[in-house]
């Protein structure tokens, strides 16, 4: 994408954020932009296709930030941190007016990235699990597929359950209660050395 297009995308995101998707017309988006609307439909064919193109920009960046986030850290229980940390702050920052409306009015894009995201946390968790095995730091005997979906589900469902507020999952409480119910699982005897040795730390440096 041309970087103008991208600050477009960017711009109508918060719109869409803010307002909701349905309450925001392509007359409003123009006017953010401060174009005409025979401008605005050389970039995007209507508003279904400004959807997704916002969606994909939005997949694209957090899926670069994701990736290089995990990138290059000490041993798969670091990386894993890396991961929850993400995950808590996505979590956290969902606009709940924007999702129902995705899931409202523009169901197909809704579950075409959903999936999308679901596919990469899954290659993710499993990397990670694979790389633990081979360090030896987590159980030999896991199931890495069983494991992945159960852990992914997990995650899952907090995007949709009342039972936890934000200001709860933003806790210190929540975040290390979240992560020691996952790793203590799947780590060896050496594993969770590592983990009793430094769990304060990472937690300390994850909500930062």
């Amino acid at each position: 994408m041309q970087n103008n297009i991208k600050e477009h995308l960017s711009r109508i995101s918060s719109l869409f954020k803010k307002y909701g998707i349905k309450s925001v017309t392509m007359d409003d988006v123009s006017r953010e932009l401060g174009i005409s609307k025979k401008t605005l439909y050389t970039y995007f064919d209507d508003k279904t296709d400004l959807v997704e193109k916002v969606l994909t920009l939005e997949f694209e960046e957090k899926s670069c930030s994701f990736i290089n986030s995990m990138a290059n850290r000490a041993n798969a229980l670091e990386e894993l941190f890396e991961y929850y940390k993400i995950q808590i702050r996505i979590l956290s920052s969902q606009q709940a007016n924007f999702i129902y409306d995705l899931k409202k009015y523009y169901p197909a894009q809704f579950e075409k990235f959903s999936n999308r995201k679901k596919d990469l946390m899954i290659a993710k968790v499993k990397q990670n699990l694979k790389r633990g095995k081979e360090e030896g730091i987590y159980r030999q005997d896991i199931n890495e597929d069983i494991i992945t979906r159960l852990h992914v589900a997990r995650i899952e469902s907090l995007r949709t359950s009342d039972l936890f507020t934000n200001e709860e999952i933003l806790s210190p409480e929540f975040f290390a209660e979240a992560f020691k119910y996952h790793v203590y699982g799947i780590s060896s005897e050496e594993g969770r050395k590592i983990i009793n040795n430094n769990i304060e730390k990472l937690i300390e440096n994850a909500l930062k």
